[in-house]
């Protein structure tokens, strides 16, 4: 939650809030903050809701939805 926040504020600093005469090379400084940020809100969606393998269907269930229902387990 921490890191979704931090990236959340990162960006609205830098929408509302941060200097605009971020010219030359504070140009880069200012395209990598953002796209940080969006790493950073991409990332802590992973870790909050993270890929299980309990989620993906599995064989079992699969042919036990076109199975017979002697042949279910």
């Amino acid at each position: 939650m921490g890191l979704l926040l931090l990236g959340i504020a990162l960006v609205l600093w830098r929408v509302f809030g941060s200097p605009q005469d971020w010219e030359g090379g504070m140009r880069w400084l200012r395209t990598g903050l953002m796209l940080g940020a969006l790493g950073a809100i991409g990332l802590s969606a992973r870790l909050i809701f993270p890929d299980t393998e309990g989620d993906a269907p599995d064989e079992v269930s699969e042919k036990a939805d076109g199975a017979a229902p002697e042949e279910r387990p």
